[in-house]
């Protein structure tokens, strides 16, 4: 049904992926009539994409406030709940939503199946730096994880940026108040012995905060309460930034605007975190894709696309396959 913004925002980027992706198949879950409404508004020249857009029925919806004993009890009927006993009956590849973490972890954890070996799932999405997007891993499903858990996040998201950059060595670093060895949480600093004594695994060493948007390493490990803070600390820099790009633009004559704005141009567009929506809940055997509560149709067509394209990499199996081994 969406997210702050409602279901508008998921129906424009339903159209762009759509016509992006003709392979692609989607199902829209929400009350019937609602939905069936807006799709009779769709323009003339985007109509034929309709063929490919089903609607299933859900009447309820998992509320942002809503507690997650609530969602498990009382919800079963939500949009949400339905979207991933679908992908759980193997009606869709896919669940993509903009719900409730916490709903959305515990429904996963409910209906889906984890990887063999997986303790519990964990939020990875990525994050810009001065070279290549870094995968962050965890981003807020475990706040506390064991060092055993922090291992496997580290396996996973290896093998995630090995499937998408597969010519390409993938570094692992481990969050930490300081580089050297020693400091940090005692969960921290055992999971830094196990990486040090993991073949399979390139581990890079302790990383602090700052060294991470300076792109030393593609894959971040940490727990989810430090990795959920750095990334929406991340998002407001980026904010932050844009916003004051724009305004110097605003501020020199006219005949500079032009030329500073196709310069600032392509740097926004890598701030801007809408290019980097979508967080996937790895560790379970099926694909799922958190997005922004408050994401409009351009994040919600990057949430797609990624989810379209570890679809097509096969990226659960090759996941399956590491952490199996």
């Amino acid at each position: 049904m969406g997210g702050d913004l409602g279901p508008q925002p998921s129906l424009e980027a339903a159209l762009v992926c759509l016509d992006s992706f003709p392979r692609l198949r989607l199902q829209w879950i929400g009350p019937v009539n609602q939905l069936q409404g807006m799709l009779a508004q769709v323009p003339v020249d985007q109509q034929h994409l309709l063929s490919r857009i089903s609607i299933v029925g859900a009447d309820d919806v998992v509320e942002l406030a809503d507690d997650v004993l609530v969602a498990l009890r009382q919800k079963q009927d939500s949009s949400m709940s339905i979207a991933l006993q679908r992908v759980a009956d193997g009606l869709a590849d896919a669940c993509v939503t903009c719900g409730n973490s916490a709903a959305l972890m515990a429904l996963s954890r409910q209906l889906l199946e984890t990887l063999p070996g997986f303790d519990r799932p964990a939020f990875a999405s990525h994050i810009p730096t001065a070279g290549a997007p870094c995968l962050v891993v965890d981003m807020g499903a475990n706040l506390s994880p064991s060092a055993d858990q922090l291992l496997q996040y580290a396996i996973s998201g290896q093998v995630l940026e090995q499937a998408m950059q597969p010519n390409s060595l993938v570094q692992v670093g481990l969050l930490n108040i300081a580089a050297e060895a020693g400091k940090g949480q005692p969960e921290v600093q055992a999971a830094h012995d196990l990486l040090l004594g993991h073949d399979d695994v390139s581990y890079y060493g302790f990383i602090e905060p700052q060294d991470v948007f300076k792109g030393k390493v593609n894959v971040l490990v940490c727990d989810g309460y430090a990795g959920n803070i750095l990334i929406k600390s991340a998002e407001g820099v980026g904010q932050m930034l844009g916003g004051m790009f724009q305004s110097l633009v605003q501020q020199q004559g006219d005949e500079s605007n032009d030329t500073q704005a196709k310069l600032l141009q392509p740097l926004q567009s890598r701030l801007d975190p809408r290019k980097l929506n979508g967080a996937f809940l790895l560790g379970l055997q099926s694909l799922v894709v958190k997005s922004h509560s408050y994401a409009d149709a351009t994040a919600l067509v990057a949430a797609i696309t990624s989810a379209v394209q570890y679809l097509e990499m096969q990226f659960t199996e090759q996941l399956t396959g590491a952490i199996t081994e």
